[in-house]
């Protein structure tokens, strides 16, 4: 055959392994964008930053090193630290949630009816998981997780706690009522009344009591909203600013000077976030795991979520936003 009656034939080749290069090419691409799940896309630009993709999600909380987004169906996804499964393995047929929390190495989740779940590693004293017995008899309309200790909130506005009572975290002043949110810390809890006061125990002995993180302010009134970190606290106020105490050693308690207009607060174990009334999310504290970077151009967000090492960000149109050490859904 002449040259000329090969040519046709070269064409098609040549044409074979273009497109078998675009698809490789691709699928390459693809892999290094997709995590495990078809719930969460990596995004190229932040290596350490997840979007969701689908479906809606209404609710997150983060853990010590795990993360919990609840579904729009009622289900829970969970994700983070491998090492132990029991922490991120969802029990089968969870569903009709209306509610999340996510310990240090554990997680919580109350059903419609008020029925609550526990999965993960339980507390050394194994009294967290009373809670799900607790829960049959008791109206509670709210949870907060802390590193061995959950605070339960009834709806007649009084406390129950649970778990291992380090250094006096189980331990509520007495007649403590008309409570309206609560948060569990590491080594510390605190309570929000109907009347704008926050009630801080906990972190009484040793080396924890020295950063004061249960020892609210004197003069702090008008809290709208608490959140209780490793070894600091968070109070939002009704002006839209925010009170923080305790440990310092991360700069977590230096609330950057010029922000207000904040609408939620979250602590983290030595890192905070502030949600704005604009959408954008502020943050501040350690970074060794770029939780405090936020993502460039976030905003829409509804509801913010700090854990150990890891940021969580729930924007309007039901998608989550993750950085930090947030590993592999």
């Amino acid at each position: 055959m002449g040259e000329r009656s090969l040519l046709p034939v070269k064409i098609f080749f040549f044409c074979i392994i273009i497109l078998l290069s675009i698809v490789f090419f691709t699928g390459c691409m693809t892999n290094t964008v997709k995590s495990n799940t078809s719930d969460i896309i990596q995004t190229s630009k932040t290596p350490q930053s997840i979007t969701t993709q689908s479906p809606v999600y209404t609710a997150i909380s983060a853990g010590g090193g795990h993360n919990l987004a609840l579904r729009q169906d009622g289900t829970v996804l969970a994700w983070g630290d491998v090492s132990h499964k029991e922490i991120i393995e969802v029990p089968e047929n969870l569903k009709d949630i209306v509610s999340i929390s996510a310990g240090d190495q554990y997680s919580l989740a109350m059903k419609r009816d008020g029925t609550i779940f526990f999965w993960g590693r339980p507390d050394p004293s194994d009294q967290i998981p009373t809670l799900t017995n607790v829960s049959k008899t008791v109206d509670i309309t709210a949870l907060s997780s802390g590193c061995g200790h959950v605070l339960a909130l009834k709806k007649d506005g009084t406390v129950i706690t649970r778990g291992t009572n380090r250094v006096g975290a189980l331990d509520p002043p007495a007649n403590l009522t008309n409570v309206i949110a609560i948060s569990a810390g590491c080594y510390h809890s605190l309570a929000l009344k109907a009347d704008g006061t926050v009630v801080g125990w906990g972190a009484q002995e040793g080396r924890y009591v020295a950063y004061g993180q249960a020892y609210v302010p004197s003069n702090l009134t008008d809290v709208i909203a608490i959140s209780a970190g490793l070894q600091h606290s968070l109070a939002l106020k009704k002006d839209g600013t925010i009170v923080a105490w305790g440990g310092n050693e991360n700069g977590q308690t230096d609330v950057p000077t010029t922000l207000t207009d904040v609408i939620a607060i979250s602590a983290g174990a030595r890192h905070n976030l502030a949600l704005k009334k604009d959408g954008t999310v502020i943050a501040w504290g350690q970074n060794n795991f770029n939780q405090s970077h936020v993502p460039e151009g976030l905003r829409d967000v509804k509801a913010i979520s700090a854990g150990g090492a890891s940021s969580l960000a729930l924007k309007k149109d039901g998608t989550i936003v993750a950085w930090g050490a947030v590993g592999n859904p």
